[in-house]
């Protein structure tokens, strides 16, 4: 089942890697945050830095303010716990005793959020450490 899902994401990728500025305009929701430490996005390491995401018809698009990090990822739908529409904009990181894993993404006045598949190293992880839950409030401007 798992290597069906990665031969999905990697003929999605084939698919929404040409056309960077159409995806932009047609995304559903563009969000900036800024990490203040290196995270993990689908077996790709990013420094921290300034991001922008592009969120469209499941999948993500991550692309670092200066360009020296990228990575694209399927999500799924993840509903609100608590409150019928998110507040606040942040993404959720996930913290292993110091390695970060991008886990979900919320923007203000939606009721659903979007949750990253977990790759098979943090799955690993999970099994041998407590995860730390870390919010990460979107930049000013920074949701669509």
């Amino acid at each position: 089942m798992k290597n069906i899902l990665r031969s999905l994401v990697v003929a999605g990728l084939v698919m929404v890697g040409s056309g960077a500025g159409v995806q932009a305009q047609q995304a559903e929701r563009v969000v900036k945050f800024e990490a203040p430490f290196a995270f993990e996005v689908e077996n790709n390491q990013l420094p921290a830095g300034e991001y922008t995401v592009l969120v469209q018809g499941g999948w993500l698009q991550i692309q670092g303010k200066d360009g020296r990090g990228a990575a694209h990822a399927l999500t799924m739908p993840v509903v609100s716990r608590g409150e019928k529409t998110v507040a606040k904009s942040h993404v959720v990181f996930h913290n292993y005793q110091g390695r970060y894993f991008l886990a979900e993404i919320w923007a203000s006045g939606q009721e659903k959020g979007r949750e990253l598949l977990e790759t098979r190293e943090e799955q690993q992880l999970a099994k041998r450490q407590e995860m730390v839950a870390v919010n990460v409030p979107l930049s000013s401007g920074g949701s669509k």
